[in-house]
């Protein structure tokens, strides 16, 4: 399946190259291109196995993908599982094949066809992938190659779930992965060619505006130490306006904590773990971090002269990383299936 909007000569290239591999079923989604663009589109859909799906206007790579999606579930042809790729000719065809032949032995896992980030990859490419590649292995916990390919396979079972997830452009398939690496075994991964033309400028990812889209949805892993960070904060501070108290006002203001456990365990972690074992894990951390604040503050208070509050923030922003990241491993994990 191939999602295109406003493509040139490349995608007719790519999906004639895949009609000659074999009876393969191709979908491809025009996602509101131009007039101009029609000529392209007609030519694909006259290829043999070809489908070509429109949208009126342009409705962003993720609508464009559970389109092609829902085509597939409403359309059994007896296929197995569906491969996504870019409409640009960033693929190879063999890649694309490598990643389906993958597909159709790898049970109920998705494959991820990951690029070698080597020197011939564009510099907003490069970095982008490496900045996103650690951000996402700290809130999730796995470790994916490249979390910004499109070239993908997911079993057709897995179809219904993908299309119920919210992102209409590029941050879908952010949302898509995050799904896949908290709810099921770690994606297949398969090396595939770094093929970019002409400095990958037929791209339509915008590095600003799609970024933010991108590190929006990752953001939503740390929602909820957020929350908790900003309900422990009100507590502390009306605590320690009223009683001038610092060891109590900490210990009122980590009531939070209930609102972090019950948010990390269900909705951001997902986590199968015995709630008692979750428990005692989990109050037994926030004693330690806890203990390790209060002497912070106070050292950054009475030691070096610091305002209580900015005390406050700057210890327990660093210790909120800390927390996050030893929750995820130790107290609630996810299973690690094979």
């Amino acid at each position: 399946m191939i999602p295109a909007w406003q493509p040139d000569e490349a995608l007719y290239e790519l999906v004639r190259e895949l009609s000659e591999q074999g009876p393969a079923a191709l979908v491809v989604v025009d996602d509101g291109s131009d007039n101009d663009r029609r000529a392209i589109f007609d030519r694909v859909a006259e290829l043999s196995h070809a489908v070509v799906l429109r949208h009126a206007i342009n409705l962003g790579k993720g609508r464009a993908l559970k389109t092609g999606f829902n085509f597939v579930l409403t359309n059994p042809s007896g296929i197995t599982g569906v491969v996504t790729a870019d409409a640009d000719g960033q693929h190879a065809v063999k890649d694309i094949v490598r990643v389906a032949t993958t597909l159709g032995e790898a049970g109920r896992r998705s494959v991820l066809g990951v690029r070698t980030i080597a020197s011939g990859v564009p510099l907003r490419s490069r970095f982008g992938n490496t900045v996103t590649r650690y951000v996402f292995r700290f809130l999730t916990g796995r470790d994916v190659s490249d979390t910004q390919t499109g070239l993908r396979g997911f079993p057709l079972k897995m179809l219904p779930e993908l299309l119920a997830l919210p992102g209409e452009r590029y941050e879908y398939e952010m949302t898509v992965l995050g799904h896949l690496c908290r709810t099921g075994p770690q994606p297949i991964e398969v090396p595939i060619t770094t093929v970019y033309h002409d400095g990958n400028r037929s791209s339509h990812f915008d590095p600003i505006r799609d970024s933010m889209r991108i590190y929006f949805v990752l953001l939503r892993f740390y929602a909820s130490s957020l929350i908790a960070a900003g309900i422990d904060f009100v507590g502390f501070s009306v605590a320690f306006a009223m009683t001038g108290n610092l060891l109590g006002s900490m210990i009122f203001g980590r009531l939070s904590s209930i609102v972090n456990f019950v948010l990390n365990r269900g909705f951001v972690f997902q986590s199968g773990a015995r709630m008692t074992s979750s428990v005692w894990r989990y109050y037994l951390l926030a004693v330690v971090l806890g203990g390790i604040a209060y002497a912070a503050i106070r050292a950054l208070r009475m030691d070096l002269g610091w305002n209580v509050i900015a005390s406050k923030i700057v210890v327990e922003t660093l210790l909120s990383l800390v927390s996050f990241s030893v929750q995820r491993t130790l107290v609630f994990p996810v299973k690690q299936d094979a």
